[in-house]
């Protein structure tokens, strides 16, 4: 069962006609988790895409939270789907099939958390790039205006020394006025770097939690792996003593034959000697 067949929704046409209820039960177990794993595959390449906007022009609050919102959403779709295929996994498959479903299902669950993983990556360091630039461009604007000083009145006549002050007045308000609102840029980019970083520690946080739930997905494979192993050995060991049980029941047939042929030989040999004896009694 692949991606295009859930896509195509192939996965509901197969007769359920004489299955049992464990067969049934595991059949639904199958579909359900082939349908999230389809489910986290189609939200990593949405995400995906959400965040090859990032640091452009369409990079808006609004994106972000989507981001935020979409990451969240399929981190915990993740999290059950794992806990459900560790479930599955760990139920004793008698039928080859089944382990075969359960150990397709592990591999693909692990290559979209794989993926998942690397937009999350893309994600953090896009934040990241994003806060290096406002605090470089937070601290070149600071120096961009000096502070008001003290400034030395102008000599000359009253007339000129009033529209001197009055210029400089002019010039200290107007100064003023510049480091307010620089002031007020400087605050709204600490608390933008601030949310920014909050953004990369959550999204270094979900990257741990992602980096677990691939390990223990890696486990499973292993494990799964092991048995595969385990079930080839033992079918090989079936092979090889029948194939030691025919060569014996070959052994057990020529030495039946020859047996036969022996007795035969002899029973020949006692008619001719009982016949030969008659013969010399009889004459």
């Amino acid at each position: 069962m692949s991606f295009n067949d859930l896509e195509r929704g192939t996965y509901a046409t197969t007769d359920n006609s004489g299955l049992s209820a464990d067969d049934m039960a595991h059949k639904r177990a199958v579909q359900t988790l082939s349908r999230q794993v389809f489910q986290i595959n189609a939200s990593v390449a949405n995400i995906r895409q959400l965040v090859a906007q990032l640091n452009t022009t369409r990079d808006t609050e609004r994106l972000r939270s989507d981001i935020h919102a979409k990451t969240e959403h399929t981190r915990d779709l993740v999290k059950r789907t794992t806990a459900e295929l560790k479930v599955l996994s760990s139920k004793q498959q008698s039928a080859r099939g089944r382990k075969m479903e359960v150990q397709k299902l592990t591999a693909d669950l692990r290559k979209v958390v794989e993926q998942f993983q690397g937009v999350q990556r893309v994600a953090a360091e896009a934040t990241r790039v994003f806060v290096d630039r406002a605090r470089h461009a937070g601290g070149v604007h600071r120096g961009e205006v000096d502070e008001p000083g003290e400034t030395s009145p102008l000599l000359g006549s009253d007339d000129g020394s009033r529209g001197g002050f009055q210029q400089q007045q002019q010039q200290q308000q107007r100064r003023a006025v510049e480091l307010t609102v620089l002031d007020n840029d400087v605050a709204y980019n600490e608390a933008l770097i601030s949310e920014r970083e909050g953004e990369i520690h959550e999204i270094e946080q979900g990257i741990v939690e992602l980096n677990e739930i691939f390990r223990d997905i890696g486990s499973m494979v292993t494990e799964q792996q092991s048995l595969f192993d385990s079930i080839e050995t033992n079918m090989h060991g079936v092979a090889t003593n029948v194939t030691h049980a025919a060569d014996d029941l070959d052994s057990a047939n020529e030495y039946h034959r020859r047996s036969s042929r022996t007795k035969f030989c002899l029973m020949l040999f006692l008619v001719i000697f009982i016949v030969v004896v008659l013969l010399i009694l009889l004459s």
